[in-house]
């Protein structure tokens, strides 16, 4: 299983990209992060769709 369809694993790397993010305005931030969750939701809905069709 791919380490994004682990929630700790997805979650230490959410973590880690706020942190690199800590001075830039809360603005900037949740749009950052809403573009990684973005991804990350899109490889997890491939990688089901993936699996399913097999």
């Amino acid at each position: 299983m791919p380490w994004y369809m682990n929630p700790v694993k997805t979650c230490k790397v959410l973590n880690r990209i706020a942190n690199r993010h800590r001075r830039a305005p809360l603005h900037d931030l949740t749009a950052v992060l809403d573009q990684v969750t973005e991804k990350l939701w899109n490889k997890q809905e491939r990688y089901y769709s993936k699996k399913t069709s097999r």
